[in-house]
């Protein structure tokens, strides 16, 4: 079975600190995949804040696990927020009640279409995803 683990970004907080602390607690092997960063808020911050603490995340798990990490945000957020900056990153983007795919000028590797999801053994509504790609390019996503 492929698992993750995800960091949920407070861009109140020094983004070296939350890095560390993740990858104290975090062990990730091959076939898993890459550490993720759900970043959603600013919390009143300002961009130059968001945006600099977050590539301190991101810069500092990359190096540690040796893989690019994936950012999870929905598609108002990376637009206003993050941008440009963050596109060599692959993108886990939300954008609900979208018929074809979510409304991103950019590339991304996961969509997530809706939060209410039915699935068996589960009694709550579930959040639910698709891949850009195939097989082969799934697993090439994966840590080596």
């Amino acid at each position: 079975m492929i698992r993750g683990a995800y960091h949920f970004f407070i861009a109140t907080k020094d983004g070296k600190m939350q890095a560390e602390n993740f990858i104290r607690k975090v062990d990730l092997e091959p076939g898993d995949l890459p550490p993720v960063l759900d970043i959603e808020h600013t919390y009143g911050m300002s961009l130059e804040t968001v945006r600099k603490e977050a590539k301190r995340w991101l810069e500092t798990v990359e190096f540690n696990y040796g893989v690019k990490p994936i950012i999870y945000t929905n598609v108002e957020f990376y637009n206003r927020c993050l941008g440009k900056e963050f596109d060599e990153y692959p993108l886990w983007v939300a954008h609900y009640n979208e018929p074809q795919q979510p409304r991103i000028k950019r590339g991304w590797s996961f969509w997530q279409h809706s939060d209410k999801g039915s699935v068996n053994g589960i009694i709550p509504k579930v959040d639910f995803n698709v891949f850009a790609g195939d097989s082969v390019t799934f697993r090439s996503l994966l840590i080596k």
